[in-house]
């Protein structure tokens, strides 16, 4: 089971899409004290974060990169900000993916599950280890 981080100030919209995630058999740690989004994230150890820019005290830009400094981990915002810049500018912060407010809730699953699906499921080779930046291919052993 698949654990997503869900980082969003308004309580609708978090309970909501939690509601939906949990639904589908996902695990959802949500964030209610956003002073703590950077301990919550390495308590929690999720597989994907799905973060709104605009929160109390610091933007999701800022928790972005913060993620960025100790963990590869996929990053989804969520957003009103529809201008290109923004998009551009959470992108350019580490950000994997971005979805406008509203969205349609079938088309952030879709892309939740597509996010993870290509993060965790595909590709893997078993047969490549990495450590500290160095790649071992054991078939050549």
């Amino acid at each position: 089971m698949h654990k997503i981080l869900l980082v969003e100030d308004d309580q609708v919209i978090r309970q909501q899409v939690g509601k939906l995630l949990s639904e589908w058999g996902f695990e959802v740690v949500l964030v209610e004290d956003f002073m703590e989004v950077l301990s919550l994230f390495v308590q929690s150890e999720p597989h994907l974060v799905l973060m709104d820019i605009g929160l109390p005290l610091f933007n999701g830009y800022h928790w972005c990169q913060e993620i960025r400094k100790i963990s590869k981990v996929p990053i989804m915002f969520l957003s009103s900000r529809d201008q290109a810049m923004d998009i551009v500018m959470a992108i350019n912060m580490g950000a994997d993916d971005f979805v406008t407010k509203p969205f349609d809730q079938q088309v952030l699953l879709a892309k939740v599950q597509g996010l993870l699906r290509r993060s965790y499921e595909f590709g893997r080779d078993e047969s490549l280890l990495e450590y500290a930046g160095v790649i071992l291919n054991t078939k050549s052993m």
